[in-house]
């Protein structure tokens, strides 16, 4: 039996994650070490969220749709704004580094795909609001950008960046061979003070340098990540297995949507190819 004949409940642990049962205990404690963690580290890992059959099972429907993935290569400044010309070509907002990913855009998965039923799934918004203390949290309305795979192959990278989102939700599904490390160096900046020199200094040593934290890319795990203020990265793949990782997209307002530029970069389109397939918007 695969994942697309269980329901949402059976493809996750809920016996470490209670997440179906708001008033069980040790969703509490989840949640309080979730908590905890993102206080601490800016990040909370839930390692195990999806069952490993729940996993295999995404990645063989993710690896049938590879051809479908949109690729980008670019090169972008850690702040994800152009060039600065105003400012020194030491400036790091005049540092860029290259950025190269496939992207599986919303509109590919069909509406019985366990991952567009877990992404749909209101205890899981529950569950991400309670660790954030947002709540209510939103499904994003954008038609492509609400939920992705990115597919990284061998020699893709993400360059050191800041988020422009306040945080970022995602499920690791596949690990390369080696390399493609989730690298960050939490609360580098902060609202009052962008601790320029300090960006410098962790763009010079790459991962040397002390403050960067590797985060193990374990199949099923569950990342929450705040990376406004942390600088972060994903290191190049190295070897012919690609990293899988979904995301998934939330506010804390309805109807957010991505502007027409991102979604041309991101997906090569601004419109569904796949109109026929129903979008869910932001309702719970």
């Amino acid at each position: 039996m695969t994942s697309a004949t269980l329901p949402v409940r059976e493809l996750l642990d809920l016996d470490r994650y209670p997440v179906d049962r708001p008033g069980d205990p040790r969703l509490a404690e989840v949640v309080a070490q979730g908590r905890a963690e993102l206080t601490a580290t800016g990040m909370a890992v839930l390692p195990g969220f999806v069952r490993p059959e729940a996993v295999a099972d995404v990645c063989r429907r993710v690896h049938a749709m590879e051809p479908l993935a949109h690729r980008q290569d670019v090169l972008g400044t850690p702040y994800l704004a152009p060039p600065d010309p105003a400012l020194p070509d030491t400036h790091p907002r005049n540092r860029t580094a290259r950025s190269s990913v496939e992207v599986l855009a919303y509109d590919r998965f069909p509406a019985d795909d366990p991952l567009r039923r877990l992404y749909e799934w209101d205890p899981l918004l529950d569950l991400l609001g309670a660790l954030l203390e947002r709540s209510p949290l939103y499904r994003y309305a954008d038609p492509l950008g609400a939920l992705n795979v990115a597919v990284m192959r061998a020699g893709d990278q993400l360059g050191w960046h800041f988020d422009m989102a306040d945080f970022v939700v995602s499920i690791a599904l596949q690990s390369p061979a080696a390399g493609g490390e989730f690298q960050a160096v939490p609360g580098l900046r902060t609202p009052e003070d962008e601790h320029e020199a300090d960006v410098v200094a962790v763009l010079d040593a790459d991962d040397r340098h002390p403050r960067v934290v590797t985060v193990p890319m374990v199949p099923g795990t569950l990342l929450l990540f705040q990376g406004r203020h942390a600088l972060h990265r994903v290191a190049p793949v190295v070897g012919p297995r690609p990293r899988y990782v979904a995301l998934l997209a939330y506010d804390t307002a309805p109807g957010t949507d991505s502007t027409p530029s991102l979604k041309l970069m991101r997906y090569g389109r601004t419109v569904p190819a796949t109109p026929e397939v129903p979008h869910v918007h932001a309702a719970r």
